[in-house]
């Protein structure tokens, strides 16, 4: 099985990061250097996962600073890509709502009244046939 392998321009574009970006990611240890050197230098799949891990970190609100602290604690590992935990709550018979892990904890209370919100509509809707 042959490695894909991606020039900068091609990386930044399945990332969605610029070149600048990922350069400074390198320099800085959050991204594994590319293979190769100067223009012929080139980016596997696992710098694409790396840039992609980081993008979906950063949606999570955390800091660059600490997303290189995560990549440093044990170089050469990279990043791992964001696994996302989901709960979810049956509503009624076809309904349900999931809800992630984060907001789950972040944001008890309000999801509970969403909830009861929920299934006291749906209870008044069958009352209604």
């Amino acid at each position: 099985m042959k490695t894909k392998q991606y020039t900068i321009e091609e990386l930044c574009e399945l990332s969605g990061f610029s070149r600048r970006t990922v350069r400074y990611y390198v320099q800085q240890g959050i991204l594994d250097p590319p293979a190769g050197r100067g223009r012929g230098g080139f980016y596997y799949d696992s710098h694409l996962e790396q840039l992609l891990a980081i993008k979906a970190h950063q949606e999570r609100g955390l800091r660059l600073s600490e997303i290189q602290k995560m990549a440093t604690k044990d170089p050469g590992a990279g990043l791992e890509p964001v696994r996302e935990l989901w709960v979810k709550y049956p509503i009624d018979v076809g309904i349900e709502i999931h809800v992630s892990r984060d907001l789950e904890e972040r944001e008890r209370r309000k999801l509970l009244k969403i909830l009861r919100i929920s299934r006291e509509i749906l209870k008044g809707d069958s009352d209604n046939e």
